[in-house]
């Protein structure tokens, strides 16, 4: 969230103003098919035109999107910057390299944690709130150590000697991609 503006809810496509769609399920449920290893890039796009602009829902009108390449590339980068909250990088880890890029949440395994967590520290009722993916994502970011969401996120990231820590980190790592996890009980399987 940039500080003190005005939260967006509309973006200027080709000299034209678009309303979008500022809830912040949407952009979970788009991050969400940004991580899927399993779904094809151009989908994932898609999904996202279709869901973040309420106009392109339509499949007669994102097709005449898809035939207007200008239209189409300045579309993808309002998703895209409207998604990293109007900053660039907002998504990319910093570090040492060490684990930078493991993620350490995630929507799907972790919905309980972060509601519980909205609902603690700011007595925020995710599942009636209407929040802006910017508001969200500044109150996700902002969270107490105390929560048992960041605790987790403590433990994914771990990097340490501590056994204790290694044992934490390994109970709550998240499930790999299907596709991983075939792999590695194709492995399990010819060294048993």
């Amino acid at each position: 969230m940039i500080m003190f503006n005005k939260l967006p809810y509309f973006v200027i496509l080709q000299g034209k103003k678009y309303k979008i769609n500022v809830d912040f399920r949407v952009m979970i449920l788009f991050e969400n098919k940004l991580q899927d290893k399993s779904v094809d890039k151009s989908e994932k796009i898609e999904f996202g035109l279709k869901h973040f602009y309420p106009i392109f829902s339509e499949n007669n009108n994102y097709n005449i999107l898809i035939q207007i390449p200008e239209l189409y590339k300045e579309a993808c980068e309002k998703l895209i910057w409207f998604y990293e909250c109007g900053r660039e990088d907002y998504h990319k880890s910093k570090g040492n390299g060490k684990g930078k890029n493991k993620q350490i949440y995630s929507y799907e395994f972790d919905d309980e944690y972060i509601y519980g967590a909205f609902y603690e520290q700011y007595g925020i009722d995710l599942l009636y709130e209407k929040m802006h993916w910017w508001k969200f994502k500044s109150l996700l970011k902002s969270l107490k150590d105390d929560t048992e969401f960041v605790k987790i996120q403590g433990y994914r990231s771990y990097t340490g000697d501590d056994k204790n820590m290694k044992e934490l980190k390994d109970y709550w790592e998240l499930p790999k991609p299907i596709d991983e996890q075939e792999r590695l009980n194709k492995i399990y399987e010819t060294l048993k």
